[in-house]
């Protein structure tokens, strides 16, 4: 699966609450808390030469930097730079990292900033808690953004920057019906990732029941299979994705997860990942502090 549209920055502060009283859920546009500099900088991969790109469908990669201002951007920046060995090197504290136990016996979990929910996904998934990705909206596509990040199979295309099988993240949408959201949710990403040319084909939705802290939340889940209509090698003949939801009075915090379905077990590994979204209590979590450069 070719990330057509897909991005990546690290995940800003702000976060919107769809109703539940286990703490605050993910947005997905918001801003840098108090104290905390982003310095967003947006960078495409090439086109790889040779391939046409579609402008509905182009990766886009934002990286946010906190905490190190002008100078950290020039790591990220793609110019070229002088030595100044006579300037002392740049030091920082880094934030505090909030860790949640999985649920899902041998499984990573990948929790929300501040820990306050959480998923998990199978050992061949990397996890990416702070970083966003998305699609970009278009006269044909709405656009998604999802937040709380973790891929598999990056780099899968030799030469292909951005490159990955499947990935995961949530976003918000604003209604309090779960099905609506999830389904929209799904919508949102097969026609932004894929193209609206592709073929969809939605699954009935199923019931479902989540941890919220202490209580279980009953809540809707939905598939779609998307048949892109593209002959690029690195584009997948067949993907799978899921959604599902905890639904507040007036929006709702959606987990969204794709894959491609040659990936071995990709059905069942999605399923399994979109049941791991949870509330997580202040009692579940830990926080560790990494080491300063």
């Amino acid at each position: 699966m070719r990330g057509k549209g897909f991005g990546t920055r690290t995940d800003p502060a702000g976060r919107a609450n769809p109703g539940s009283a286990q703490g605050s859920w993910p947005s997905a546009a918001s801003s840098a808390g108090p104290g905390v500099r982003a310095e967003p900088q947006r960078i495409r991969p090439p086109a790889k030469p040779g391939r046409k790109r579609r402008g509905s469908r182009v990766a886009w990669v934002v990286v946010v930097v906190l905490g190190l201002g002008a100078a950290a951007l020039n790591v990220f920046s793609t110019g070229n730079h002088r030595s100044t060995p006579n300037r002392p090197p740049v030091g920082y504290t880094p934030e505090p990292r909030v860790t949640v136990p999985a649920v899902v016996a041998g499984w990573q979990s990948v929790p929300g900033r501040d820990g306050s929910y959480a998923y998990d996904v199978p050992p061949s998934w990397t996890p990416k808690p702070g970083t966003v990705h998305g699609w970009d909206k278009t006269a044909t596509a709405p656009g998604i953004t999802l937040s709380t990040s973790a891929f598999v199979d990056e780099g899968f295309c030799p030469g292909v920057s951005g490159s990955r099988r499947g990935g995961a993240g949530v976003t918000t949408e604003p209604t309090g019906d779960a099905e609506q959201a999830v389904r929209k949710a799904v919508d949102d990403l097969a026609v932004s990732a894929y193209g609206p040319e592709s073929a969809k084909t939605p699954e009935p939705a199923e019931d479902a029941t989540l941890q919220i802290g202490q209580a279980q939340k009953p809540t809707r889940m939905v598939f779609a299979d998307v048949a892109p209509k593209d002959d690029d090698p690195c584009t997948s003949k067949h993907v799978l994705v899921g959604a599902i939801a905890i639904s507040g009075p007036a929006s709702s915090a959606v987990l969204v997860a794709y894959a491609d379905q040659e990936v071995p077990g990709a059905r069942e590994d999605l399923t399994r990942i979109l049941r791991s979204y949870r509330g997580v209590l202040a009692s579940d979590r830990a926080t560790s502090t990494p080491a300063t450069r």
